[in-house]
């Protein structure tokens, strides 16, 4: 074997083997990355129920405020829009907040879960009534993590 050919045979394996070293590099990016995305997508997740959460309450306070201004809370028909438009004095609201998901926040008088007061619920991330995710007025903190 000359002294050329030589030289040929070990830039090529020299190459060959940067080509896996990096294909490896890629690799771990690749995994590095989704494994954060995925711990990420939680963390949203957990955010999302806890803006619910503190929207319904921030809601139930603007009805309360309501209650103070009218005399009586806003009936199931009237709903949380009087609390944007009451029929006398100032709005408590300037709207009422979509939930994290797009969706419209729930009023039952008497509620449910609160059935000397009223309920004021998300219906979390399924999007569906009556779930065990449902996010209201009535549920501790601690409940929903």
């Amino acid at each position: 074997m000359n002294h050329q050919h030589k030289n040929l045979i070990v830039r090529n394996s020299l190459r060959g083997f940067n080509l896996i070293e990096l294909m490896v590099v890629i690799t771990l990016i690749a995994l590095l990355v989704g494994g954060a995305t995925v711990l990420l997508m939680g963390q949203l997740e957990k955010g999302k129920i806890s803006t619910a959460r503190t929207q319904a309450y921030e809601i139930a306070k603007s009805l309360n405020l309501y209650m103070l201004q009218v005399g009586s809370y806003p009936s199931a028909s009237e709903g949380l829009e009087v609390l944007v438009n009451p029929p006398k004095g100032a709005p408590l609201m300037d709207e009422i907040p979509l939930d994290p998901w797009g969706n419209e926040y729930n009023y039952a008088i008497p509620g449910t879960h609160n059935p000397k007061g009223f309920d004021v619920w998300s219906n979390g991330p399924s999007g569906t009534e009556g779930e065990e995710s449902d996010i209201g007025n009535w549920r501790p903190a601690e409940e929903n993590k």
